[in-house]
C-alpha cells in the first residue's frame, strides 16, 4: 500500500481543485477533513495494539472499500454540513476516501491475500490492479531502504500532480473568459 504521504498528496489534490470553485473550501476543517478522508481506510492499522500479526491479517480488509468509505465519511460530512451542506460534503469526502483505494489498486501486492475487496459490501472478492506503480511500504521496518524508495516515487508522481492540480491558467488579455 502507498504510505499516508501518497493519500495526503492525492487529498491535497482534490482540496486544491474544489477550492477553485467552492471557497468553503479553502478552510482548515474542510482541508483536513478532505485529508482525512483520503486515509480513512488506513484506520484498519489501529489493529496494531492487538499485535503485528493480528494487523497483518486485518488490513486490506473490509474498510479498504466503497461501502466502508461511504459511512466512514458521513461523520465528517456531518461536521462539514454548515460549510458546505450535507450533501456536497459526504460526495467531496467520498471522492478524497476512493483515491485511497484507487492508490492502493496501483501498488504491488505480492503478500496473499492478493487485493482488497473493493466493492464490499456487495461481493468479497479481492481486486488488485493490473499496472503497478509504487512498489509497496514495508509495515514492519518503519524506516527501511524500502520505505525510502516508495516515498521518492510517491514524490515522483505526487509533486507534479499537485502542480497541475494547483495550476490556474493565466488570462490573455486578447482572449475572452465567461465570468
Amino acid at each position: 500500500m502507498p504510505s499516508p504521504v501518497a493519500h495526503s498528496i492525492a487529498g491535497a489534490c482534490i482540496a486544491l481543485q474544489v477550492a477553485r470553485r467552492l471557497p468553503a473550501a479553502r478552510e482548515l476543517p474542510v482541508v483536513a477533513a478532505i485529508l482525512l478522508a483520503a486515509n480513512i481506510p488506513d484506520l484498519d492499522y489501529l489493529a496494531v495494539v492487538r499485535g503485528r500479526e493480528f494487523m497483518e491479517r486485518f488490513h486490506q480488509g473490509p474498510l479498504h472499500s466503497i461501502g466502508f468509505v461511504a459511512v466512514a465519511v458521513l461523520p465528517l460530512a456531518l461536521l462539514l454540513s454548515l460549510r458546505l451542506g450535507l450533501a456536497r460534503g459526504w460526495s467531496l469526502l467520498a471522492v478524497a476516501g476512493l483515491t485511497h483505494l484507487l492508490l492502493d489498486l496501483l501498488v504491488v501486492d505480492l503478500k496473499p491475500p492478493i487485493g482488497f475487496p473493493f466493492f464490499w459490501p456487495f461481493t468479497g472478492r479481492l481486486f488488485h490492479g493490473a499496472v503497478t506503480i509504487f512498489p509497496g511500504i514495508d509495515r514492519v521496518t518503519v524506516f527501511s531502504v524500502k520505505n525510502l524508495r516508495e516515498f521518492f516515487v510517491e514524490l515522483a508522481w505526487g509533486i507534479p500532480a499537485l502542480l497541475v492540480a494547483g495550476w490556474r491558467p493565466r488570462r490573455l488579455p486578447w482572449r475572452k473568459h465567461p465570468p
